[in-house]
């Protein structure tokens, strides 16, 4: 595939999002009557998903702008599918960007399910979506982790510093541990609550009784957990960002994309 589509998918991620947002969930009436807030920190979660929407419009106009720098490039890359020395190969880039596009959808899906009121018809349609994804994301993980040792990922940038090259490093452990611990706590939650656990068609009643202490695990899977992931995420979005505008490392993308 060339570069210039899969710029235009990525877009279009981005703006089916800001749609999502935007066309339903303003005209849904849940922002303004949500469920009653367990916490006091439920009540920025409106804020959240305007902040999460305005991004992924943002990054889906950037995106298109880009996909339009690229139109004449038609080039195919030639991609083996195991990684090289210097770049990733076929298998650790779908399961890369699988992870990464599904992973980042939990997130506003999970704030607006979490809103939804107790007796709305659609509510339950949404936790099955939401952990059909996070079983998924659990899985390639998995996946993923196996992978790494079957093929070796490329080494770091030769021109990151030795500083760096320790924080991306963390960067990248600490985003693995994030994409395994928020479905695990969601699975707990979810299990000592009482609720089923769904996987599309499949459903997985709890494997034990119904506990308060479902409630220590939603302080994980719904509050700790998530603001970390903000600032995890968005120091490995903007050193990227940093990499390739700022300290033009040419190479930064070019090992996932290109």
């Amino acid at each position: 595939m060339c570069v210039f589509f899969g710029t235009v998918l990525a877009a279009i991620g981005c703006l089916i999002v800001a749609a999502w947002f935007f066309l339903f969930i303003l005209d849904s009436g849940v922002l303004e009557n949500p469920k009653p807030n367990q916490t006091p920190m439920d009540s920025a979660k409106p804020t959240l998903l305007w902040i999460q929407s305005v991004t992924a419009l943002l990054t889906g106009i950037f995106l298109l702008y880009v996909a339009n720098k690229q139109r004449n490039n038609f080039a195919v890359l030639d991609l083996k599918a195991k990684n090289e020395q210097n770049r990733y190969g076929r298998v650790s880039r779908i399961l890369h960007w699988t992870i990464a596009i599904m992973f980042i959808s939990l997130i506003p899906m999970g704030i607006f399910a979490s809103m939804i009121p107790e007796d709305t018809e659609y509510r339950n349609a949404y936790y099955v979506a939401h952990k059909t994804i996070g079983v998924t994301v659990f899985l390639l993980v998995l996946v993923r982790l196996v992978w790494n040792r079957i093929s070796k990922r490329p080494a770091l940038d030769s021109s990151l510093s030795p500083r760096e090259e320790k924080l991306a490093h963390r960067a990248h452990n600490t985003l693995y541990f994030m994409m395994l611990a928020v479905p695990i706590t969601g699975f707990m939650m979810t299990s000592y609550h009482g609720y089923e656990t769904y996987f599309f068609f499949w459903e997985m009643k709890p494997l034990w009784e119904e506990s308060p202490v479902y409630q220590v695990w939603g302080g994980f899977h719904k509050y700790l957990l998530p603001y970390i992931l903000y600032i995890v995420l968005g120091a490995h979005v903007l050193g990227a960002l940093k990499h390739q505008f700022i300290d033009k490392h040419q190479n930064a993308f070019k090992r996932m994309v290109s």
